[in-house]
């Protein structure tokens, strides 16, 4: 029988997101003197596919974060987590069709990351370059490139991961941090199905000028996540900085942009051709979608204007082109618990969610640290029970904020009428004065 020969017990990692790569540099930070760790990733090099749209890393995700890297690591978040600037709000507004306020939350004050972990406000967070972030955390990090998971096999003394080239690595520990069709995932518990929410999004990141970085900023009281619900079911979600991505007399500023609505329209139009390799299709099939769901305004208007600025760009060049894409997502308590063994999930692997509420990236890096502290109480005959502490505590939260995430992207998914509307602004003005009273508790306790 194979057997491993080193000394430490080996933590094998396949998958190098931001997941993995928080999981890495916590084991490296805080399990040094327990395990060795080996991380493999199936894309050739950094730079062969786009990273991430901005993201909204929570509170509770920059607590994690701290923890599971290093001082050098940690010296280079303003990079991906810029101070906020005077105008920032790093909060949600939300409007209707026509750019009416429905929900507003409270923003705490900051001047940088550093301060966000000390404040006791449930809706504290930063927006974040994902892709930025994914080049700090790769900071000293030894990847085996090039390296696709096919699957693996368990023996009595450890597990080997099998890679598509026909290679193969053995380690005490795997890790499957390999996204929402992680094959590790799909082996380890194959009834752990996705889930099709019969949502379509069609995603974006857009350079616009500050005029209209200023129209988005007025319409949505400066704050930098943004989304508006329309009356056909579908909705706009966007994700902003107010710093500009390079400095010149005329600056650009980096938007996230999404547009949601209900897949069945696509079903029903048999005039829908849609080529979702050409980008200026997608585009334009956006645009198309906007006209048919949303009234003629102010708000429509400038949202067909930013769809008219992104850039048809070569994939070749690793540079994010228009994806047009079904949201998705695992509930990792749709199924019963499974078996605790050195097989781990982490991240979209276990509990993949829509990103409407953003919380995805903050429960792959808070999949990190809890994993990271219930194996600081290993010893020699216990690993099974550490994993067993993970998946329990792992599997609870994460499933919470799938559904919460799931709710909110198909509760306004539902087409409604004159009197809906009205129920909509009720219950939104209901929701936010609730907020602001949490909020008053938790900042003066």
């Amino acid at each position: 029988m194979e057997t491993s020969t080193n000394k430490l017990p080996t933590i094998l990692i396949v998958g190098a997101g931001v997941g993995g790569l928080s999981l890495y540099q916590s084991i490296r930070k805080n399990l040094g003197q327990k395990f060795n760790v080996k991380i493999f990733e199936r894309e050739n090099s950094p730079e062969e596919r786009w990273q991430g749209y901005n993201i909204y890393i929570r509170r509770q995700g920059v607590t994690s974060l701290f923890y599971c890297t290093p001082p050098e690591v940690q010296a280079r978040f303003p990079e991906a987590m810029p101070d906020p600037v005077p105008k920032e709000h790093h909060t949600i507004a939300i409007i209707d069709h026509i750019g009416r306020q429905l929900l507003h939350i409270p923003q705490p004050k900051y001047k940088s990351v550093y301060e966000i972990e000390s404040l006791k406000h449930d809706f504290a967070g930063i927006i974040t370059y994902r892709n930025k972030l994914r080049d700090i955390l790769l900071e000293g990090v030894d990847i085996q490139w090039g390296k696709k998971c096919i699957g693996y096999e368990e023996t009595e003394d450890g597990v080997w991961v099998l890679f598509e080239d026909g290679t193969r690595e053995f380690g005490d520990l795997l890790i499957g941090a390999d996204g929402i069709n992680s094959p590790i995932r799909k082996q380890k518990v194959p009834n752990l199905e996705i889930f099709n929410l019969g949502i379509t999004a069609i995603n974006v990141d857009v350079a616009i000028p500050k005029n209209l970085a200023d129209k988005m900023a007025s319409f949505y009281s400066n704050s930098l996540m943004q989304k508006s619900i329309g009356q056909n079911g579908d909705s706009f979600f966007s994700m902003m900085r107010l710093v500009p991505i390079e400095k010149s007399d005329e600056p650009c500023y980096r938007l996230t942009l999404a547009y949601h609505y209900p897949t069945i329209l696509d079903i029903e139009d048999e005039n829908c051709k849609v080529d979702d390799d050409n980008p200026e299709s997608v585009i334009k099939h956006a645009i198309s979608r906007i006209k048919q769901l949303r009234p003629p305004c102010e708000l429509t208007d400038l949202m067909i204007e930013i769809f008219s600025l992104v850039s048809y760009s070569d994939p070749e060049k690793k540079i994010l082109f228009p994806r047009r894409r079904p949201l998705r997502d695992i509930d990792p308590l749709s199924v019963p618990p499974w078996k605790d063994d050195r097989i781990v999930l982490l991240g979209d692997a276990a509990h993949a969610m829509n990103p409407i509420l953003g919380l995805g990236a903050n429960n792959a890096i808070q999949d990190a640290d809890l994993l990271t502290k219930e194996l600081l109480k290993y010893e020699n005959d216990n690993l099974i029970e550490c994993i067993r502490q993970y998946n329990t505590k792992m599997r609870a939260r994460a499933s919470k904020d799938v559904q919460a995430s799931r709710t909110t992207a198909l509760r306004p998914a539902v087409p409604v009428g004159s009197f809906g509307l009205f129920a909509r602004y009720c219950i939104f003005r209901a929701i936010n004065a609730i907020i602001y009273v949490v909020v008053f508790i938790q900042t003066r306790t």
